[in-house]
């Protein structure tokens, strides 16, 4: 065999793949799925990083609008976890606080499991109102051992008009996040609130973070 094949070259003679030069920073180099029943036809590609490590959480909840943001019912609750009727006592998320009996057992509260970077918040909310609902998708940090309530941080806040019927869904699709970094251990979990209390509201939303 020939000791100039390709297989044989140190790394600096080998050649970069196919579109390397042109390729956008922080994509990877894939294969598109192609047509034939072997799925062996497709052609590379490069795709971005994004596409890659991707996990999805389910939030789904229920409340009665009200102008302080509610959360998940504890665990422990008959209703949850579906149901927020928990009272975070404030519209602004930094003016409130959760300890970490509560925050621990929010009935929709996801934990992160590595470090990961949150890309979009889509899904449905509908409203037997017209006024306007505010999702805020929100974060807490817990820390071993520690008992002082804590302010989440918010990840997103996504608000939207009831259209006046819990039949007609109104469209969440977000991909300009505010804050996006998540660590791993970290609490994430939905609040909601209204312009003006009394409405039925109901979320069925799904945060995508991606890994690096």
């Amino acid at each position: 065999m020939a000791a100039n094949e390709h297989k044989n070259l140190s790394s600096i003679n080998r050649h970069n793949p196919k579109g390397f030069e042109t390729a956008i920073n922080d994509t990877v180099l894939s294969k598109t799925a192609g047509t034939s029943a072997t799925g062996t036809d497709g052609n590379l590609e490069w795709k971005n990083k994004s596409y890659m490590g991707v996990t999805n959480y389910k939030m789904q909840g229920y409340t009665t609008g009200a102008t302080n943001y509610y959360y998940g019912e504890d665990i422990a609750d008959t209703n949850s976890p579906y149901e927020m009727a928990v009272d975070y006592g404030t519209g602004t998320v930094s003016s409130g606080s959760i300890s970490p009996t509560n925050f621990f057992r929010i009935g929709q509260a996801c934990v992160i499991p590595e470090t990961a970077s949150v890309t979009s918040i889509s899904g449905w909310l509908t409203s037997d109102g017209s006024n306007a609902v505010t999702i805020a998708i929100c974060k807490i940090t817990p820390v071993e051992g520690v008992i002082t309530a804590v302010t989440p941080i918010v990840i997103d806040e996504i608000s939207a008009d009831g259209l006046s019927s819990n039949s007609k869904g109104v469209r969440i699709n977000e991909t300009t996040i505010t804050t996006a970094a998540l660590a791993a251990g970290d609490i994430i979990f939905p609040m909601i609130k209204e312009v003006s209390g009394g409405s039925a509201i109901y979320m069925n939303l799904t945060v995508q973070t991606t890994t690096f």
